[in-house]
Parts: C-alpha cells; sequence; structure tokens
C-alpha cells in the first residue's frame, strides 16, 4: 500500500511539475482526434444494430414473413399516410400509385412497396370515407437502427417533394416512431448540454463564488467530453462496439456529471492543502495524491457499471453502455492529470484561493446531531426511503414508443390521421406466422387454417382476424359446410315444391291410366261384339247382292213381260222404299262409327289393325252412301212412276234396270268391304285385350306411384328441414365447419387472398389480427402470446399438430421488449452489483463496510424510481419508460457507490477505531464537497428535461433524485448512523485498524 501510494505521488508531482505540456498535450489530442474522426453522431448514423435484437422472436418472424411473402431485403416498414378532408382527387390516387415506381427506385433504403396500382389491393387501402389512403414501404434498415434514420429521411423526402396541393401526407409506424425519438433526441443534445454547462457554471460560481475555479472545471469537463466522444466515435468507425444516437445523449449528461464530481473533489482537496499552508503546486500534488484513488476508485466502478450494458440484448442498453464507459475512462485521465496540472497553473497566479464557506458550520451541527443520537437518525433516514422503495413494485413501465415524443412528431401526426379514417391497429396489426412442413393448398389444412383464425378470432381483444380463409375478417360464405347444407336444403326444398306439385298429376295419371284401362276393356268387348255384327253383316250383304241379281232379272223380264204392271210396280216402289230407309240408316250409323274412330280415338291411329278396320269400314260406308242408297232411292222412284202411271213405262223399267245394276255393283263392294272389315275387326279386338291387359297394369303402377308420391314428398321435406337446421345450427365459426372444394383454389379472387396470407410454396400462412386495445400498451403485448398459444392448441391433434407458429408486429415486438428488458436489468444489476462491491472491498478491505454502502445504493435507487413513480405515473399521469429502470440502476449504484466511498475512506482516516467523533469530522469535512458533486451531478440529470423527448426526462428525473436523495440522506444521515452503530465492527475484518491510521496519519504529515 504505500509503495502504491508512492507511485501515486510520483505521477501527481510530474504532473504539476510539467503544467504546461500537460493541458498543451491534452489539447493537442483533443483536436487532432475531433479532426481525424469524424463526429459521434455520423458515427452513429452508419450502425446498424436494431432496437430489438435480430435473434428475437418477432423478428425473426419478419425475417420468416419477409422471405415467405416477397417483402424484399425489408427489415422493417413505414406507413406513407394521405389524407384530404374533401375527398381524395384523381391527381391525389395518381400521386399515390407513382410512388410506388418512385420509392422503387432507391434500392438502397427501399426494400419493399406496397403496390396500390392493383385494383383489389387500392380498394383494401382506401378508407370507406374515400378520404384518406395508405401504402405499406419496407426498409432495409431494422428498427431503432441508426441506418433507419437516413431511410426513413429520405422517404420522406421523396413523398414530399411529389404531393399535391392540399394533400396532407405523413410517414409513420413504429419504425418512423423511433427515428423520430432518435431525431429529437440528437436535436435536444445541444439544448441539453447548453442547459447543463450553464446550470453546472452557476452552480460552480455559487460555490467557490469566483469565475477562476468554474472556468478551470468547465474547461477540464469540456476538454474530456470532446476526447470521450472523439475516442468513443473512433472504437464505433472500428467496429470495437456499436453506437447509436442515443449513446451521445446519455454520454453527455453523465460525463458533464462525473468529470465535475471528479474535479470537484481534486479542487476541494486543494482548497484544503491550501487552507493548510501548502503551497499550490504541492498542494495539488498532495490533492491528486490522496484524492486520485478514490477518484480512479469511483471512475471504475461507473465503468464497470456501464460496461455491464453491454452484456444486454437490447441495442438501446449494448450501444450506450460502452459509450458511456470508455467517455468515463476518459474523464477519469483527464480529471486526473489536467486538473492538477490547471491548479498548478492558476495557484502560481492565485485564481485558485479558497473562500470561507458558512456550509462548513452546518455540516458540524449535523454530524454532531448524528453522533449524538445514530439510532434516531437511522431510523429517521430509513423510514422515508422505505416508504419510497415501497412504491417502486406498483411502477406501470410503458413499452410504448410514441409517448416519449410530442403530439407535434411527424409519426404521431400519422397515427392521428389513420385513426380518424382506418379501424383501430389497421396499420399495425399483429402476425401470426404458420409454418408447416407440407403444401397447405388443401381443403383439410384451410379448414384447419379457419378452425385456428375462428379461434384466435373469438378472445376477447381481438376485432377481426383476416387470412387466406377470411381475407375480409369473416369466413368465406361460400366456404361453410353450414351455408352449403344450406343450399342442398334450399334445392331439396324447392324439389320437394316441385314433387309436391306433380303428385297431383301423378293423381290424374292413375285416374286416366284407370280410365284407359276401363275403355280399353269396353273397346276389347266392343272390338269381340263388332267381329260377330261384321260377320253376320258380310252375310246378309251376301244375300243382298244375290237378291239384287235377281231384281235385276225381274227387272229385265218386267220390261219385255206383261202382267199387272201397275200393281207390281206399286208394290216394287214400297219395297225400294223400305229398303232404301234401312239402307240410309245404317248409313248414318256407319258415318257416326267411322268419325269417332277417324277423330276422337287416340288409340286407333296407334294400332295398326285399327286403322286398317277403319280403312274397311270407311269403304263400306262410301259404297252404301254413294252407290247402294242412291241406286235404290232411283229405284223406287221408277217404280212409283210405274204405279201412278205418270212415267212411260219403257223408260221407266230402263230407269228401273239401269238403279238395279248400281244396286248390284254397290252391294257387291260393300261385301268385299264387309269381308276387311270383318277380318280387321278380328285383329282390333287381339290389339285391344293387349291394351286392355298393359293399360291395366299402367293402372296399377301409377296408382303405387301416386300412393308413394306422399311419402317421397315427406322425405324431401324433412331433408330440407334437417339441412337448414343444420346451417343454422353449424353457421358458427367456433364449429369449425368449413370446406372449400379443392376447384375453388382456383378462383380468381380465392387466388388474390392466397396471395396475401399463403407463400408461393403454400408451407406457410399468416394471420393478421386487429386488436381491440393500442397495439403498442401492455395489453396487447400479453394478447399476442395469448393468440400463439390458442392458435397452437386449435392444431392439436391435426396435420398442423407440428406446424411452427411465431408472431411479429408491434405487440410482439414490444412483448419480446418487455421480456427482454426484464432480462437486461438482471443481467446488469447483477454484474453491476458484483463489480462496485468487488471495487469497494478492495479500496476499504472491508467486508462489512462493502455490503453496507451496497446495501445503501440499492435502497438509494428503490427510493428514487418510487419517488418518480409517485411524481410521474401518479402525479402526472405518464408511466416511466421502460429504460428508466436499468439506466437509473447503473448511474446511481455507481455514482451513489462513489459518494459513499469518498465519505468512507476519509471515515477510514478520521475514526480507524470506529469513534463516534473521527466518523462526525469525516462527516462535517467532506459534506460540503459531496454535497456540491451531488448537486451538480444532479442539476446536469435534470438538464435532462430540457429536451423534448419525455423518456430522457424520466431518465434525468429518477437520476437526479436518486442523486440527491443519496446526497442529502444517504450519505450525510444513513451512512454516518449506520457506521456510529456498527463501530469498529463496520472495518471488519480488518485487524489493524489503528496501525492503519497511525501510518495514515503519518503519511499526511
Amino acid at each position: 500500500m504505500p509503495a502504491q501510494r508512492d507511485q501515486v505521488a510520483h505521477y501527481a508531482r510530474f504532473v504539476v511539475r510539467r503544467a504546461g505540456w500537460v493541458v498543451l498535450a491534452w489539447l493537442a489530442l483533443t483536436a487532432v482526434m475531433n479532426v481525424a474522426v469524424p463526429q459521434l453522431e455520423e458515427i452513429a448514423g452508419r450502425d446498424s444494430s436494431p432496437m430489438v435484437p435480430k435473434d428475437a422472436p418477432s423478428m425473426r418472424a419478419v425475417e420468416l414473413m419477409n422471405e415467405q411473402f416477397s417483402s424484399g431485403d425489408s427489415e422493417s416498414f413505414i406507413v406513407v399516410a394521405m389524407e384530404r378532408t374533401a375527398g381524395l382527387t384523381r391527381a391525389d390516387r395518381a400521386y399515390a400509385e407513382s410512388l410506388v415506381t418512385e420509392l422503387a427506385k432507391d434500392s438502397d433504403d427501399v426494400a419493399f412497396v406496397q403496390d396500390v396500382r392493383d385494383p383489389a389491393l387500392r380498394k383494401a387501402l382506401t378508407s370507406e370515407d374515400r378520404q384518406a389512403r395508405y401504402l405499406l414501404v419496407g426498409i432495409t434498415g431494422a428498427t431503432g437502427a441508426p441506418s433507419s434514420l437516413r431511410q426513413v429521411a429520405a422517404v420522406r423526402e421523396v413523398v414530399g417533394e411529389q404531393a399535391p396541393t392540399g394533400l396532407t401526407v405523413e410517414v409513420t409506424g413504429p419504425t418512423a416512431t423511433v427515428v423520430d425519438l432518435a431525431t429529437e433526441t440528437e436535436h435536444s443534445v445541444v439544448r441539453i448540454t447548453i442547459v447543463t454547462i450553464g446550470l453546472i457554471a452557476l452552480i460552480l460560481f455559487l460555490i467557490y463564488r469566483s469565475f477562476a475555479i468554474p472556468v478551470l472545471i468547465l474547461t477540464v469537463v469540456g476538454l474530456g467530453l470532446g476526447l470521450g466522444r472523439a475516442v468513443v466515435a473512433w472504437c464505433g468507425l472500428h467496429d470495437v462496439f456499436a453506437v447509436s444516437t442515443f449513446s451521445g445523449s446519455f454520454l453527455t449528461a453523465i460525463v458533464l456529471g462525473a468529470g465535475t464530481d471528479y474535479a470537484v473533489f481534486l479542487v476541494a482537496r486543494y482548497h484544503e492543502q491550501r487552507r493548510l499552508g501548502i503551497e499550490p503546486t504541492r498542494a495539488a500534488a498532495i490533492a491528486a495524491t490522496r484524492v486520485g484513488s478514490v477518484i480512479a476508485g469511483s471512475a471504475v466502478t461507473v465503468v464497470l457499471a456501464t460496461l455491464a450494458m453491454a452484456l444486454a440484448d437490447l441495442g438501446f442498453f449494448n450501444t450506450t453502455g460502452p459509450a458511456v464507459a470508455v467517455s468515463i475512462a476518459v474523464n477519469l485521465l483527464v480529471s486526473l492529470t489536467l486538473t492538477p496540472a490547471l491548479l498548478a497553473l492558476a495557484g502560481r497566479r492565485g485564481w485558485a484561493e479558497p473562500r470561507t464557506s458558512r456550509a462548513a458550520g452546518v455540516w458540524q451541527r449535523v454530524a454532531d446531531l448524528v453522533a449524538a443520537h445514530p439510532a434516531r437518525m437511522l431510523t429517521a433516514s430509513l423510514v422515508p426511503l422505505a416508504v419510497l422503495a415501497a412504491l417502486f413494485p406498483l411502477a406501470d413501465l410503458s413499452y410504448d414508443v410514441r409517448e416519449p415524443l410530442p403530439d407535434g412528431a411527424e409519426s404521431n401526426r400519422g397515427y392521428a390521421l389513420l385513426a380518424r379514417h382506418f379501424p383501430v391497429n389497421e396499420v399495425l396489426p399483429d402476425y401470426v406466422l404458420v409454418r408447416a412442413d407440407h403444401d397447405l393448398r388443401t381443403s383439410k389444412d384451410l379448414a384447419v387454417l379457419e378452425r385456428a383464425a375462428a379461434a384466435a378470432a373469438q378472445h376477447d381483444g381481438v376485432v377481426l382476424v383476416r387470412s387466406v380463409t377470411r381475407p375480409l375478417g369473416v369466413p368465406i360464405a361460400e366456404a361453410s359446410v353450414a351455408h352449403q347444407a344450406g343450399l342442398v336444403g334450399d334445392e331439396l326444398g324447392r324439389a320437394q315444391g316441385q314433387v309436391a306439385e306433380g303428385a297431383s298429376g301423378a293423381d290424374e295419371l292413375a285416374a286416366g291410366a284407370g280410365q284407359l284401362d276401363d275403355g280399353a276393356g269396353r273397346l276389347a268387348d266392343g272390338a269381340g261384339r263388332a267381329v260377330e255384327g261384321a260377320d253376320r253383316i258380310a252375310a246378309s250383304t251376301g244375300k243382298l247382292t244375290t237378291g239384287m241379281t235377281q231384281l235385276l232379272d225381274g227387272a229385265d223380264a218386267a220390261i219385255t213381260g206383261t202382267g199387272d204392271l201397275r200393281a207390281g210396280a206399286s208394290g216394287l216402289a214400297d219395297g225400294l222404299e223400305v229398303a232404301a230407309g234401312q239402307v240410309e240408316v245404317a248409313v248414318d250409323g256407319l258415318a257416326l262409327v267411322y268419325d269417332a274412330l277417324a277423330t276422337k280415338s287416340l288409340t286407333c291411329g296407334l294400332d295398326p289393325a285399327c286403322r286398317q278396320a277403319r280403312t274397311g269400314l270407311r269403304q263400306i260406308w262410301e259404297a252404301e252412301r254413294d252407290q247402294l242408297l242412291p241406286g235404290l232411292q232411283e229405284a223406287a222412284k221408277g217404280a212409283r212412276s210405274l204405279a201412278d202411271g205418270t212415267g212411260d213405262l219403257q223408260s221407266g223399267l230402263q230407269q228401273l234396270r239401269s238403279g238395279l245394276a248400281k244396286a248390284r255393283k254397290g252391294s257387291r263392294q260393300l261385301a268385299d268391304g264387309q269381308r276387311v272389315f270383318a277380318d280387321r275387326l278380328g285383329d282390333l279386338s287381339t290389339g285391344a285385350e293387349q291394351l286392355a291387359e298393359g293399360a291395366g297394369r299402367l293402372h296399377g303402377g301409377t296408382r303405387e306411384v301416386a300412393a308413394s308420391l306422399p311419402e317421397l314428398e315427406d322425405g324431401l321435406e324433412a331433408a330440407a328441414r334437417h339441412l337448414r337446421e343444420t346451417r343454422s345450427g353449424a353457421d358458427d365459426p367456433v364449429s369449425g365447419g368449413f370446406f372449400l372444394p379443392p376447384t375453388a383454389l382456383a378462383d380468381q379472387d380465392f387466388a388474390a387472398a392466397m396471395q396475401l396470407y399463403l407463400s408461393p410454396d403454400g408451407r406457410t400462412a399468416r394471420f393478421a389480427v386487429l386488436g381491440s386495445t393500442d397495439a403498442f400498451g401492455p395489453e396487447a403485448s400479453d394478447r399476442v402470446d395469448e393468440i400463439r398459444t390458442i392458435v397452437e392448441t386449435s392444431f392439436n391433434g391435426t396435420r398442423l399438430d407440428d406446424a411452427e407458429v411465431v408472431t411479429t408486429g408491434m405487440a410482439s415486438t414490444n412483448a419480446d421488449l418487455r421480456r427482454y428488458s426484464v432480462s437486461d436489468l438482471q443481467v446488469i444489476a447483477g454484474f453491476a452489483l458484483v463489480a462496485v462491491f468487488l471495487v469497494l472491498l478492495l479500496l476499504l478491505r472491508s467486508l462489512v463496510a462493502a455490503f453496507a454502502l451496497m446495501a445503501t445504493v440499492v435502497l438509494s435507487y428503490g427510493a428514487a424510481i418510487g419517488l418518480s413513480v409517485l411524481v410521474w405515473q401518479y402525479g402526472l399521469g405518464i408511466q416511466l419508460d421502460w429504460t428508466v429502470a436499468a439506466v437509473a440502476f447503473v448511474v446511481l449504484v455507481a455514482v451513489g457507490a462513489d459518494y459513499n466511498l469518498l465519505l468512507t475512506k476519509r471515515m477510514h482516516e478520521e475514526a480507524p477505531d470506529g469513534s463516534a467523533a473521527g466518523i462526525a469530522r469525516a462527516t462535517a469535512v467532506t459534506g460540503g464537497v459531496i454535497t456540491s458533486a451531488g448537486v451538480i451531478f444532479a442539476v446536469s440529470m435534470m438538464a435532462l428535461l430540457a429536451g423534448r423527448v419525455t423518456t430522457i426526462g424520466q431518465v434525468g428525473f429518477t437520476i437526479a433524485v436518486g442523486l440527491l436523495l443519496d446526497t442529502f440522506v444517504v450519505r450525510s444521515l444513513l451512512v454516518p448512523a449506520l457506521a456510529t452503530v456498527l463501530g469498529r465492527r463496520l472495518w471488519w475484518p480488518q485487524r489493524s485498524a489503528r496501525d492503519g491510521a497511525r501510518d495514515e496519519a503519518g503519511s499526511a504529515a
């Protein structure tokens, strides 16, 4: 230990003796580094580190979705939203379509542009009121990566230059929000730096009441900040570690606070030595020697604690922690060399002389109070810290990247635009990806996908689910088994009605068949009787022919013979008139029979035998009508002339003979026709019997049909009723009643849905799930895990049982962000606590002291978070950002340990035996300097509130109140009271504390 102290003293003496060269060396190095190395902001803009690691589930899902759904090399998406409240014009629509071509030209920044020129897609991207439209643009930078700043800016430039007059165009989306957040943070750095330097200068002036010391301290801090930024930029340029825009913001605030503290510690010891009469150069060397180890230990705790952030998975931490650690290490070297050199130079000219301070008396009274009542002071300090720390578990952390931004940020304006015209979360859906080992374009697999989509849609927090089976958010109606059953039911219902109508016709058919049966029977009977009558007619006709021949012979005899002509002629006339009357009656009867067969019988025309019989009957009728009847009438007339004696006998006889000749000819024709008629009537009788037999069978069959039709009607009605009931009961998505025929896969409309929700190889399907709550909120993050579980469960026992199910989207990203932030906090906290504990143990060489100091800084941290919860969450109604807990822990534990280390080291000097008086002296001596350092650091952190980003302000506020609690409560009351209560046990397991104290006293002398 003495050897180590000698080495420190040697370096300190070298620094103050070569003060001018030391100052010039640091000035030159800072200038060269800032000229040779690009500025930190430029290096940060080249980085591509994402906010969430690429191996996060949501990021892997994004990569899978890009690969399977042709989104190019997109790492993230932004949304170009446009609005015209009077309604989109033709120029507006043409502008939106032109963006597809214009943005695609920038292949370095833009990987994908949603083709709004597609009519179906254009309709989906346009609001129902026709006042707004949006399109997605994929960029190559990941969300949160600094490279995305350039890409979003490039897209905004293109869309802004070409927008028609009066059309509002905003570029929004989660990636654009993070870009706006980074931009606002970067713009806030200058404001924060100016405010911080101004406040530090004011406090330094109030403390030292001179210009020289504040200028000296600010010079050291300024050079340390400039060189630290340059070294960090060099590390980022050569890929030593990644840097981001957030790195510069927190680096500036922490370096200004920590660098000022280190300078204040050295100045305080310098002033202490000057008050003892030590000349300026030696006083500067002693100050560097005595406080150098404490400052080094303090810086090492901060370096190790912030380096723990490099172990984190989240880009915010692993790009900020190393940058802060390197800059603090640089400032440690600057403070331990440049500050003593400047003190020596200023002291020689009398510019750094101490002034009397009334604060010393205040801290002496506080120290005496603690020494007199250590238990009471311990309780009084523990209670408020414990009460505030109890609020820690009530912290409701926010993962909404929009909240830190003002409402006027472009991304927030874009969200407001979309909310005015589109459903909630229209551009922020949750995506569920299903990756199978086979082609999903089958009816069975589509039915399983529909079941999963239907199950997800039943979640209380889900508004609708879009998928290949429900591209518009509702199942394809035509693919529903219920719908198809209803169609079948409708068709069967119509068939039932038609059969019901046909039943009466069947009854009529049966009745007609019965009548045909009866008629055919009567026709068969009549035909049989007609055959008998025809035979008799044929026989009578033969006799008539014989008689007519004899009559003709008699007429011939009458012409040449004589006799009682008058009497014979009169009798002949009477016989002929009777014969003519009978023949006329026969002719009329035959006319009726022929007319019935020719015009009224439908079956006679179909039966050849009946047709031939009808032809013979016609010959008979025509012979009697045209030959026999006119001849008899003419003969009767001639005979009557003879009887009356009014005609010439000779001419009468000749007329008689001529008529008889015609009558004989007609009787012969009649005989021939009667023979044909008789023959055909026989055939007709046989056909009529067959017709009667067939009609009987038809009659029976039609009666059976007519009898069964009511049963068929009842069955069809029951089937229709059953299928309609099936549609009514199964038309529920939960039932899984879905069936899409294979032929539908070729349908044009379905093909459009497949392009959006099925990959080209058919093995990956995606669901777009629109939640009912804010996609950035905790409910959405919880819901996305539940939806994934629901989908996985719905696949149990199906062909997709082994399918991979992953989710992405804003809610998924936030869920990953929450998981990583919790795990990162655990890693950072664990590593930081171990590192700080080891540093304290190394410097204090006491397990009790190291453990006690660690406990106090952890309690101080918990109280700071609790106070922030009280102010922000319950007072202002603003949730704490998720970054607050981790960043505040690193800074408060490291810096709090610094202050306690400075106090405890002085306690070890003043009270190696644990005496209350020595502890009081150490408390009084360090009270002013530690308080000044704490206030300065707190003010530098509070200056973060000057920025427009709420997140940075919350981090600054939490660290600031933690530092103030640590300065005024922990360091001033809690640690001295605890040390007094413990006494010598504070230094356990040291055995030679008294000897160590003597050694310390001898060295001081």
